[in-house]
């Protein structure tokens, strides 16, 4: 039996050393080789594996979720005795900066000792929307799609370099080496409920350059970032957290648009240097199909398809990185397939790292690990899993950690001060890209700016924190006669009776609901109250099909437009018709009425023939114990000619036929308004 690699790598630790004096400096690849020729089977998997650790409990409650905070004893003998090579934080790991520092030290320690590697630590800082770290404390940023609407109207790349080398400068500092960032999804579906503003937009070349910058700015601060979500997430309209969503485009449509900004990235020569999967659907690009836990017969997700994994992005486009799946808890996969037979799965795909394939709250429930690498390990054996590419697939991984110094070596080196998160200088950064993003759509009769402090605003919001942050901006400016309310906490006779009263009313809306990504990433967590509601998001398909093709069974897309065309597929007297019903209230009693959409704008074709003025924030975090997003004072800034109007559209908008269809162009992509 081989011994541990913690013994065996002493002496190899010093060959480079020992080479300096009289060879050539061996390469990083061959580096990776030496190592990982020297590791078990097991360690080989354990390398390929990233854990989660949102919760821990006490043995007898373990259906808690009381956030890990601290590496629990268990947690970190799990880590170190099966040699996993990764772990994935989220906010609820990450109470305040010197807490998240001391949880990395503690997983860094949790290597096996005297490994030549250390461990991946990673998060989803996307920026806007999908945000881990503190919110009032760290650069949060609009998000990629606000990003979109910057560069729309600038031409300025650096842009989003300088949003990528902040966010990692910040999760740097802290102790992460990998973002599972930047978003490159074409969103090219207005239904989409997961990606929408997470992406920039809805043009393969712009998001391709956008992408590729981001990530440049990442790896000047020493973080490895991660396109996502391969071979494309734009064009669904189910949410895989929730279901296997399918996408319908041609193969000549998936080369054109949603493989295009990975092909352009490839073929630059400065490749991601991750690649994240998607759990979905792509039939064009590989119809094959494989067993799911029920026995039945069903196309293979992407995440678990050598066609998609190994022969297009591998073979044809060359890609030579790492690639990791995304996450294995999600009901895109985790309901369908049994844990060892989805990670299994996912090495016959010829994917590298398989992302929170189990979990385990407790101390006592550590030993699943163990058990499934134990499974993985037997399909070794067995020759399910085929030895060599296991051998290629750590050697990769490997070689990446080498490159990024996730080393013993590099861990010494002093991580960025923690006063670099939220300093003035990445304020600077956020502020000027937030202020080019907000769009104006429509302005009948130079409805805006307002020039008065002595108007009465009433402003009405899906969630308080909106209308308390555009509230204090106002305040800030000299207007003292602003009120604000929630939609679901004002009763609609308190609603007619404060626009009765206002000169001036701003109505925001959400054009989707919120997805699990970006309140945590958990698909099990309960949903966050009336201020979540959904606006613009289509109904649940039918179980039989949950959305896709799962058990061949197609998505109904023109009942899903019908639906998008005909009430904006939102729950009974939804969010939407309430928001409408509030506006035509305001309109009949001869009140300005500004309308601001708050995420992705494709909603503005529902409200544009009630609205004097509607304005695009593609954000929609305001204050709540501390500012949590710039968009909202920003949006003043623009309403009261502060500041212009910067942003342009990233994303064409459409007008829908009574079935749904896409009809006229609307909006153009690159359109925006000035004062």
């Amino acid at each position: 039996m081989s011994k541990p690699l913690s013994l065996r790598l002493p002496a190899l630790m010093l060959l480079p050393a020992l080479l300096s004096g009289c060879l050539e400096q061996p390469s990083v690849e061959q580096q990776a080789a030496r190592i990982v020729e020297q590791m078990s089977v097991r360690e080989k998997i354990g390398q390929k594996i990233m854990m989660a650790f949102r919760y821990w409990c006490p043995d007898d409650q373990p259906a808690c979720t009381a956030g890990m905070t601290e590496l629990p004893d268990a947690a970190s003998r799990a880590l170190r005795d099966n040699a996993i090579g990764g772990v994935i934080l989220f906010a609820n790991n990450l109470s305040d900066l010197q807490q998240t520092r001391r949880l990395s030290e503690q997983i860094r320690r949790a290597r096996p000792q005297n490994s030549p590697v250390s461990l991946l630590i990673g998060s989803d800082q996307e920026g806007g929307n999908v945000f881990r770290l503190p919110r009032p404390l760290a650069t949060s940023f609009p998000g990629n799609m606000a990003l979109g609407a910057a560069y729309e109207a600038t031409r300025d790349s650096n842009l989003a370099r300088d949003s990528g080398r902040v966010l990692a400068a910040e999760i740097r500092a802290v102790g992460f080496n990998v973002n599972f960032a930047p978003d490159v999804d074409v969103n090219s579906n207005p239904l989409n409920p997961v990606i929408n503003v997470r992406a920039y937009g809805d043009d393969p070349a712009t998001i391709s350059l956008l992408g590729q910058a981001t990530t440049q700015g990442m790896r000047e601060q020493g973080v490895i970032g991660s396109f996502k979500h391969f071979p494309g997430h734009g064009d669904t309209a189910t949410d895989s957290h929730y279901g296997l969503p399918v996408v319908n485009k041609s193969r000549a449509d998936a080369y054109a648009i949603d493989l295009a900004p990975y092909r352009q990235a490839i073929a630059s020569g400065q490749p991601p240097e991750m690649i994240m999967t998607a759990h979905i659907q792509y039939p064009a690009l590989d119809s094959s199909q494989i067993t799911a836990r029920n026995g039945e017969r069903m196309i293979a997700p992407a995440t678990m398809s050598r066609k998609i994994q190994h022969d297009l992005l591998r073979g044809e486009m060359r890609y030579q990185g790492v690639t990791v799946t995304d996450a294995l808890d999600m009901k895109g996969i985790s309901d369908f397939f049994e844990q060892a037979d989805a990670v299994i799965k996912v090495f016959q795909a010829d994917v590298d790292i398989a992302l929170m394939p189990t979990e385990f709250r407790t101390a006592a429930q550590a030993g699943r690990l163990r058990q499934l690498i134990d499974q993985v390990a037997a399909a070794v054996a067995d020759g399910r899993i085929d030895r060599a590419e296991l051998d290629r697939s750590a050697r990769r991984i490997v070689a990446m950690k080498l490159r990024n110094e996730v080393t013993p070596a590099g861990e010494a080196k002093p991580l960025p001060a923690l006063s670099t998160i939220g300093g003035a200088e990445h304020r600077a950064v956020e502020a000027k890209i937030t202020r080019q993003s907000i769009t104006l759509l429509r302005n009948q009769g130079a409805a805006l700016p307002l020039r008065s402090p002595s108007q009465r605003i009433f402003i009405l919001t899906p969630w308080g924190e909106q209308a308390e942050a555009m509230r204090r901006r106002f305040d800030e400016k000299g207007y003292r006669q602003v009120s604000g309310a929630k939609l679901s906490a004002t009763p609609w006779e308190a609603q007619k009776q404060a626009i009765d009263q206002a000169d001036v009313v701003v109505i925001g809306t959400l054009a989707t609901g919120v997805s699990p990504v970006e309140r945590n990433g958990d698909p099990n967590a309960p949903a966050i109250a009336p201020r979540m509601k959904r606006s613009l998001q289509a109904e649940p398909a039918p179980a039989a099909g949950n959305g896709s093709l799962v058990f061949n069974v197609a998505e109904d897309l023109p009942a899903l437009r019908t639906r998008f065309a005909r009430s904006l597929s939102a729950p009974p007297l939804s969010e939407a018709q309430q928001m409408r019903n509030a506006m035509e209230y305001a309109k009949r009693q001869g009140k300005k009425l500004i309308h601001v959409t708050l995420r992705a704008p494709y909603d503005v074709i529902n409200y544009d023939d009630l609205a004097d003025a509607t304005l695009a924030t593609y954000a929609y975090y305001g204050y709540e114990n501390g500012l949590r997003g710039p968009s909202m004072p920003a949006l003043v800034d623009v309403m009261l000619g502060a500041n212009p109007p910067g942003g342009k559209l990233p994303v064409a908008i459409h007008a829908l036929d009574e079935n749904g269809q896409p009809g006229a162009l609307r909006y153009a992509r690159g359109f925006g308004l000035s004062f």
